[in-house]
């Protein structure tokens, strides 16, 4: 069986329409979030991170993000129960605000950051570059993607694996790899994959 961690979940909106975060930060506050405080001005409020990479809102592992800028809001953790109950309690709160969730979350967007102890079938593939280069090499990345749609479309999958060198050990029959996935999908099937992520993964690393 492959030996698994997961370091980061994370699921973010692409694009989203002006929200009042206030408005939101209060209801999140009221369900037991910690929220960045508020304080009014003449202009009307400002809002002080919680840290400086926008964080608005947080409970247990999961950090709630707001780019103002890029009007993005993002949710994360590595705990794939908690961001799934987050993201719900969140999304209640979207709706509560009239927000069309429907509308502002297209495409849904899933990053998945995990650390995977394998040995990868197309570490055996060479290339000879003797001519160019006076050695041979040998493939040690990897990277899929879902057939038959472009990086653009609002479904979409890609997969990297990447040796962590620092960890690497020679003759090893396994090593360190850090997996990277970016998954965009309708809503109901990013919930499924985040409840059971842990399964997919490692039935999917299993295979490469």
């Amino acid at each position: 069986m492959v030996l698994l961690s997961i370091l980061q979940i994370r699921v973010s909106t692409v694009f989203m329409l002006d929200i009042n975060v206030p408005d939101l930060l209060s209801r999140l506050r009221k369900i037991g979030y910690v929220t960045a405080p508020i304080r009014q001005t003449l202009e009307g409020v400002t809002i002080s991170f919680i840290d400086p990479f926008n964080m608005i809102a947080g409970k247990g592992t999961v950090r709630v993000d707001y780019d103002f800028g890029r009007r993005a809001l993002g949710i994360e953790s590595p705990n794939s129960k908690e961001i799934s109950s987050a993201l719900e309690e969140i999304w209640s709160c979207l709706g509560e605000m009239n927000v069309n969730i429907e509308k502002t979350l297209i495409p849904h967007e899933l990053m998945v950051v995990a650390e995977a102890s394998l040995k990868p079938k197309f570490i055996d593939a060479k290339y000879t570059f003797k001519d160019l280069l006076d050695f041979d090499l040998r493939l040690m990345e990897g990277a899929f993607v879902r057939e038959g749609e472009e990086p653009s479309s609002n479904r979409w999958f890609h997969l990297r694996v990447s040796p962590i060198w620092s960890s690497y050990k020679i003759n090893e029959k396994e090593n360190l790899y850090r997996i990277t996935i970016v998954y965009r999908e309708e809503r109901s099937k990013l919930i499924n994959f985040i409840e059971n992520i842990e399964s997919i993964l490692r039935k999917l690393l299993e295979r490469v």
